[in-house]
């Protein structure tokens, strides 16, 4: 039984490190997981490279995650959109940018442009345009301008390249309100990052797995044994040992000797004095106690407090058996 019990700690051990480390592999991958089409993003699906090859350039270029119509009309706006995503060029705001002078460069993957088709002007298989009053919606496709796409070839991006040119603007802005920002209003977990919600799963993986481990042995028969008998001043002796383990001697002093004035039923002042009265052993013992805790030692010493303890249970055990002979002469005279 023991053995069976040592190997599913040593399991249970051995799975917590595996469990982190996977937590904190799949964080990682999801910190660079960053949305497709993004300026930020350097992966094949990421346009990080197109970015910053204007900015080289030194064209007017800016990332920026405002609505569309807080630009001015004579400004280039950039929306690259991921299949089905967050966008809507038909958005009221988006319109009546555009219609009153603003350029929109809207790209999507494969040329997905249904609502446009009808009333796009065609400048060549790539590039659309649609002529909305005083602005223009210019129609291309998002992979042309992807890093994967550039490090393949560059026509599709020139042709982009070309055509965006061919237009007078103050400012070139990737705007990428869609791909980061929602209208969804978020809980507080939803605000938690991805890596501390991952971290959070695997603590409660592990508390369950604890519980669980040690939750198989409820219900089953406990073997009885016999109950220590406890000692008179278990408490006492107990609360000593603590005492002696903090160094706090003027405490562990304090506890035994008031006991000792409880087991004699006499106070501070006058229990020498019964001591006496009584004729009890160890005179010179019990004067010493008697002295040594009217007037202590600023600095108490181990082997002193040790020492005064000793004679303090000593004259204890002295009373307490004077006691029992008292109540034995009393119940044989009853």
């Amino acid at each position: 039984m023991k053995r069976r019990i040592n190997k599913e700690l040593i399991c249970f051990f051995i799975l917590v490190p595996v469990f982190l480390y996977a937590s904190f592999y799949i964080s990682s991958r999801i910190k660079n997981n960053l949305p497709n089409y993004s300026v930020l993003n350097r992966s094949e699906y990421g346009c990080s490279v197109f970015y910053q090859l204007l900015k080289e350039l030194d064209y007017p270029v800016e990332r920026t995650l405002q609505p569309i119509n807080s630009a001015g009309q004579n400004n280039i706006q950039i929306v690259a959109d991921d299949y089905f995503g967050n966008f809507n060029p038909d958005h009221s705001e988006v319109k009546e940018w555009v219609s009153k002078g603003g350029i929109l460069l809207y790209l999507t993957p494969g040329n997905i442009y249904y609502d446009f088709y009808d009333q796009s002007k065609e400048i060549n298989s790539d590039i659309k345009i649609v002529k909305e009053e005083a602005g223009l919606i210019i129609l291309a496709d998002a992979n042309s301008i992807t890093n994967d796409r550039l490090s393949r070839g560059t026509d599709n991006a020139y042709q982009l390249f070309t055509e965006i040119n061919s237009y007078r603007y103050n400012k070139l802005y990737f705007n990428e309100r869609h791909l980061f920002v929602t209208d969804r209003q978020l809980t507080i977990w939803g605000f938690i990052p991805m890596e501390i919600k991952y971290c959070l799963y695997q603590i409660f993986i592990i508390l369950a797995a604890f519980s669980y481990y040690k939750g198989k042995r409820f219900g089953k028969p406990l073997p009885l044994y016999e109950e220590t008998e406890r000692t008179e001043n278990e408490f006492l002796y107990s609360a000593a040992s603590l005492y002696k383990q903090a160094d706090c001697w003027d405490l562990m002093l304090e506890n035994y000797y008031n006991d000792f004035l409880q087991e004699t039923s006499c106070s501070v002042d006058k229990w020498l004095e019964y001591w006496q009265k009584e004729g009890l052993p160890h005179l010179n013992e019990a004067k010493q106690v008697y002295n040594f805790m009217h007037q202590p030692p600023v600095k108490l010493k181990e082997k002193e407090v040790v020492q005064i303890v000793n004679t303090i249970e000593k004259l204890k055990e002295i009373s307490r058996k004077r006691r029992e002979e008292y109540w034995k002469i009393l119940k044989k005279t009853e």
